[in-house]
């Protein structure tokens, strides 16, 4: 307890809190011993481990789907047609985590026949469209400028 010995006379002023400390430690204390009481047990059953075996996914080899002058399709330079295509990319995308097809058009392919390809691709599971660049130099837009 605050005692002070000195001259001065009157009440002191000051706030004495160690009461209140003793009081909160107490209530600490109780509140610490009490709270794990007062959790209810979860039970969790776990389920049995499946016998069957998880289906891999194909190999990461970018999807690209090819369209020649004369209309024919490929993928991965496989020939495909149009109703095998739609089927054929939504197996290679279903286990991949990122969901990219490049397309590779020839110059003078049909404008239309290119964009049922790119619905086609984008109703299969395609996020991400991507255009191959032309590996001649002859077929850049520089030479078509110049």
């Amino acid at each position: 307890m605050g005692m002070s010995t000195g001259g001065g006379k009157g009440a002191k002023s000051d706030i004495n809190v160690t009461p209140l400390v003793d009081v909160c430690l107490v209530l600490l204390i109780i509140f610490m011993v009490m709270v794990p009481r007062n959790v209810p047990e979860i039970s969790v059953r776990v389920p049995p481990e499946s016998k069957m075996q998880q289906r891999k996914p194909p190999t990461e080899e970018p999807l690209v789907i090819g369209l020649s002058e004369e209309g024919a399709l490929t993928l991965n330079k496989a020939p495909t047609d149009k109703t095998k295509l739609a089927e054929q990319i939504t197996k290679q995308l279903e286990f991949r985590e990122k969901k990219v097809v490049f397309i590779d058009f020839a110059d003078k392919a049909k404008y239309g026949e290119a964009v049922d390809v790119l619905d086609l691709a984008k109703r299969a599971g395609a996020e991400v469209l991507g255009v191959i660049k032309p590996k001649d130099k002859s077929r850049t837009p520089d030479r078509l400028n110049g």
